[in-house]
């Protein structure tokens, strides 16, 4: 399921807080520059479905996020801008805070509707609250967590029982819960052992089923009693992940390599997480750890490649990419980031 496949429905913004005109002889040259660029991303966000904020600097998404919590934390009641920031932080990867943001947006809208009133809150509501959940829906998906998503589906259906996009998009994901097909850190590692014990067991059904803080306490007592298993390490670390809690991820993960330095997985694992922490190059060193002891993880090749990417080494991201397309010749994520590396080298040696 791609953004590109989504009928973009968000309004336009109706805050005068978000008129260009405002800034007109207020503040700094810098300060009134800032904003307008803000402001510029943010219309073309809101008016094209597809543009993404991948070429973004981390620092110009800090900005975007921290103008969107300024004027939520003016107005809680500020649909708009809680739709926005769920937006950029789903295009951004980070998706249990765009779950958080799609709530914020869910609870500025009426949630009893009777009969009588169906047809105003529909005319005042509609389109937002059906953009909420879908999208946290779409979050929830990326993260694994289908039964979450499609009840998030079932709040649309139950408004708008005939709507076929939203019914397809619940058969994609039964058929995603249905196999498992779950790409990149949200998975936790498939190679247990053998005499993986009950409480590791306990804890990776409760990971499975989204319960990741009740995954952690069933991961601690499984170290309890075996504190060098390096695969409850690996597994904790991935819980701590899920919650957006990258520090102690990085650090659960760091503990299952010291035990055994050879798991690829937790290598590529490890990367993600140092990503996410904004350290760039120490993510792609994981990332080659991880290849070096298998060449066909298909994530670590993606990921590296997108590192590369944003760091403007198009070469070496085209070679990960190249490599992604050897082990699924049609992965979607790699040939679109692989045209965007073409023309961005084309118009290179052009000038």
């Amino acid at each position: 399921m791609t953004e590109k496949d989504e009928k973009y429905e968000l309004e336009q913004l109706k805050r005068s807080s978000l008129d260009k005109e405002e800034l007109t002889g207020s503040g700094i040259d810098k300060e009134r520059k800032d904003y307008l660029d803000i402001i510029n991303i943010i219309e073309t966000l809101m008016q094209d479905k597809s543009f993404p904020l991948k070429n973004e600097s981390v620092l110009t998404i800090n900005k975007i996020l921290s103008f969107l919590n300024k004027e939520i934390y003016t107005d809680r009641n500020f649909t708009e801008a809680w739709l926005i920031k769920g937006t950029v932080l789903y295009k951004t990867g980070k998706y249990n805070s765009a779950i958080d943001a799609f709530d914020g947006a869910l609870e500025t809208m009426p949630t009893e509707i009777s009969k009588e009133n169906m047809d105003i809150w529909k005319k005042s509501n509609s389109v937002n609250y059906r953009y909420a959940l879908k999208f946290k829906a779409f979050s929830l998906c990326k993260l694994g967590r289908y039964k979450e998503a499609l009840d998030a589906l079932d709040e649309i259906s139950a408004i708008y029982p005939a709507d076929s996009e939203i019914q397809k998009h619940k058969t994609m994901i039964h058929a995603l819960k249905k196999e498992k097909l779950v790409r990149g850190t949200s998975d936790i590692p498939d190679s247990y052992p053998k005499n993986s014990n009950t409480w590791e067991r306990r804890g990776r059904d409760s990971y499975e089923l989204g319960k990741y803080e009740e995954a952690l306490k069933e991961f601690d007592k499984g170290l309890e009693s075996n504190p060098k298993d390096a695969d409850i390490w690996g597994n904790k670390g991935s819980a701590f992940y899920m919650l957006g809690r990258y520090e102690e991820a990085l650090e659960a993960f760091n503990k299952s390599l010291e035990i055994n330095p050879k798991n690829a997985n937790a290598w590529s694992f490890k990367g993600s997480t140092l990503y996410k922490l904004n350290r760039p190059e120490e993510a792609l060193k994981a990332f080659d750890k991880a290849l070096q002891k298998n060449p066909n993880i298909l994530e670590a090749w993606l990921n590296k490649g997108a590192i590369l990417f944003e760091l403007g080494r198009y070469n070496q991201s085209l070679s990960a990419m190249e490599n992604v397309l050897r082990i699924n010749p049609k992965d979607i994520d790699a040939l679109n980031l692989k045209n965007s590396i073409i023309h961005i080298l084309e118009l290179t040696e052009n000038n």
